[in-house]
C-alpha cells in the first residue's frame, strides 16, 4: 500500500489506533514530521507497557547493522501477541541488502518499523517487496502555501479554532519547521484548556509565543498591500530597534513570496475575490484580504520590477555589493520604498 500524498498519514494512523498493524513500515522522505508522528503512534499502540521490555527493540542505524535487526525481527513475541522492531535513521546504514530476504517471508509476529530521513530509499527491489507487504509512506517536504491548511486541520482535530490572523502569525514566524509549529499549538492549546477557552487568537500567539501582533512580516505584507508606507515604516523601525528578532532575516522571503504569488493571481483564470483566492493558494481568509488589495495596487508588469528589486536586495543582505555597516533594516527600508513608488 504505497502512499504518497503527506494526507495519507491520516488512513496510516487510523488502521494502527485500531491495531490492524502491517509486519513492515518503510518510513521515508524529506519531511520529518510525518515520519515522527507515524511511528510515535506504532510505539504508542503496537504493545501493552507491561509488554514493552522484552518485545520491543529500537535502534538506530549509525549504531546498528542489518543482521541485528533481522535477529531481532525474526524472533518470537514473549507473552504477547506481538513484537515491535524500530530502525531509526535508516539512511546512516552501510548497507541494507539482506533485507529483502527477510521481507519475501517477514515474521508475522513481527511489526517492523523503518525510518529513512532527508531522501527516499533507492533500493527499487526491497522498495517493493515493503509495498507488496506492508505500508510505503513518503512524506514529502512541506511548502509554506501548505502550512494554513496543517495548522488548521492540527487545531481542528483537537476539537478548537485559531484565528486566521493568529494562523498566519505563527506560519510566518516559524515556517516550515512542523514539529516546532505543533509544538508552539500544543502550548496554546494546554492553556486553551486551562482557561476554558475554545479559540486560539492572535493575543495568544503574541503573549506566549513571542511574535508580535502589530510588528511582524504578516502586517509588513499587508501595509504594503494597501501602500501604507508610514505603517511598513513603522514595522521597519520596531525591527531595526529588535535585533534579536528574526522577522527582518526572513521578511525579503515574506516579500517575494507575496509579490510571486501576486503575478501568478494576474494570470490566473481564478476569481479574484477572497474565495478564489483561497482556493488557489491554499492561504486562509486573513491573507487572501492581501492580495485582493494588492491585485487593485500593484498591475503584472510591477510585480515583475518588485520581484527583481527583492532578489537584489535580498542579495544585498547576505553582503553582495553592499556596505559592511548596512543594517537589514535599512535595506527593509530602501527596498519597500522602492516597491510602493
Amino acid at each position: 500500500m504505497a502512499q504518497k500524498e503527506t494526507s495519507a498519514h491520516i488512513p496510516i494512523i487510523a488502521d494502527i489506533r485500531r491495531k490492524a498493524f502491517k509486519p513492515v513500515y518503510l518510513l521515508m522522505g524529506e519531511e520529518p514530521y510525518y515520519i515522527d508522528l507515524i511511528t510515535e503512534e506504532i510505539i504508542r499502540h503496537a504493545l501493552k507497557d507491561e509488554d514493552r521490555d522484552f518485545n520491543q527493540t529500537i535502534v538506530y542505524g549509525a549504531d546498528t547493522d542489518m543482521p541485528t535487526i533481522l535477529t531481532a525481527s525474526r524472533r518470537y513475541p514473549m507473552m504477547s501477541e506481538r513484537q515491535l522492531v524500530v530502525v531509526k535513521e535508516m539512511q546512516m546504514m552501510r548497507s541494507i541488502d539482506d533485507l529483502l530476504l527477510y521481507l519475501q517471508n517477514p515474521q508475522p509476529t513481527t511489526v517492523l518499523v523503518l525510518n529513512y530521513k532527508n531522501g527516499t530509499l533507492k533500493n527499487k527491489k526491497i522498495v517493493a517487496e515493503i509495498n507488496r507487504q506492508g505500508v510505503v509512506f513518503e512524506s514529502k517536504r512541506t511548502y509554506e502555501s501548505q502550512l494554513p491548511a496543517f495548522v488548521n486541520s492540527y487545531v481542528h482535530d483537537k476539537n478548537l479554532g485559531i484565528d486566521d490572523r493568529a494562523s498566519s502569525m505563527l506560519c510566518e514566524a516559524i515556517g516550515t519547521n512542523l514539529s516546532r509549529l505543533a509544538g508552539e499549538i500544543d502550548k496554546l492549546c494546554v492553556l486553551l484548556s486551562l482557561s476554558g477557552e475554545k479559540r486560539i487568537t492572535a493575543d495568544m500567539v503574541e503573549l506566549h509565543v513571542g511574535i508580535s501582533k502589530e510588528f511582524n512580516n504578516t502586517e509588513l505584507v499587508k501595509a504594503i498591500s494597501q501602500r501604507d508606507l508610514l505603517k511598513a515604516n513603522r514595522i521597519i523601525k520596531y525591527y531595526g530597534q529588535n535585533t534579536k528578532s528574526e522577522q527582518p532575516f526572513i521578511a525579503f522571503g515574506s516579500l517575494f513570496t507575496f509579490f510571486a504569488n501576486l503575478l501568478l493571481l494576474h494570470y490566473s483564470s481564478c476569481p479574484k475575490n477572497n474565495n478564489g483566492i483561497v482556493s488557489e493558494l491554499g492561504v486562509n481568509w486573513y491573507a487572501a484580504d492581501d492580495y485582493v488589495r494588492g491585485l487593485q495596487l500593484y498591475k503584472a508588469g510591477k510585480c515583475v520590477e518588485i520581484i527583481s528589486e527583492i532578489r537584489r536586495y535580498d542579495a544585498h543582505s547576505k553582503g553582495v555589493e553592499c556596505a559592511p555597516d548596512t543594517s537589514i533594516a535599512d535595506l527593509l527600508k530602501e527596498l519597500v520604498f522602492k516597491i510602493m513608488h
